[in-house]
């Protein structure tokens, strides 16, 4: 996933393959060292290229690490849509927490994706984020919602994806990066029991 930051888009596979390796660097270096430490020399020489190289197709660190966040959020959305599926096949009766758990220890799981989480939630608009939120889990939402809301018409269902779109895009980062799990669970409470009342209030405006 590229950024507006991104001076060069990889078209051909060999500039894709490259692309790739920077942010395979890029992501090994964050999980070893932390965010702070990382700079665009230390990515060229972990994926054996020119800092030149670099620069071709990201303007300044900032893009880097936004773009290592976004492919690693890219490969959450996989999982999580599997995930999804399961959870529809089997009933479950709280499908919205099902998700959201798996989201979050996918998400803690992965090395070094709280540290770009908290990088890019300084440094990335809202707007941008919640579009980021929307590729990742707005399909999923509307399976849920489909799922418990058969009968909903489209305008209900835009309605009742915004919210729960916009509320997973703030509340979900306030969770991951919470450090005391006593807080952190209570978030994810209060997270899962407003998308359930965005869920229910939708149920009362199809009725």
């Amino acid at each position: 996933m590229q950024t507006d930051q991104t001076r060069r888009q990889p078209r051909q596979k060999r500039a894709v393959e490259k692309v790739s390796r920077i942010l395979d660097a890029v992501e090994t270096l964050v999980s070893r060292h932390g965010v702070d430490a990382l700079t665009t020399t230390h990515v060229a020489h972990e994926a054996g290229y020119a800092v030149g190289t670099i620069y071709q197709y990201f303007g300044n660190r900032t893009a880097l690490l936004i773009a290592a966040h976004d492919r690693m959020l890219e490969r959450l959305t996989g999982q999580l849509a599997g995930e999804a599926d399961r959870v529809l096949a089997d009933h479950s009766d709280d499908p919205i927490a099902a998700l959201v758990e798996t989201y979050i220890e996918s998400a803690r799981s992965q090395p070094g994706y709280l540290s770009l989480l908290k990088f890019v939630s300084l440094n990335k608009s809202t707007g941008d984020h919640e579009a980021a939120t929307d590729a990742f889990a707005g399909d999923l939402i509307s399976s849920i919602v489909r799922a418990e809301i058969p009968h909903i018409d489209a305008l209900q269902m835009r309605i009742t994806r915004t919210v729960v779109v916009g509320l997973i895009s703030v509340l979900v980062d306030v969770v991951l990066l919470e450090s005391d799990e006593k807080l952190r669970q209570s978030y994810q409470a209060e997270l899962v029991a407003h998308c359930t009342f965005a869920l229910h209030r939708a149920a009362r405006q199809g009725a």
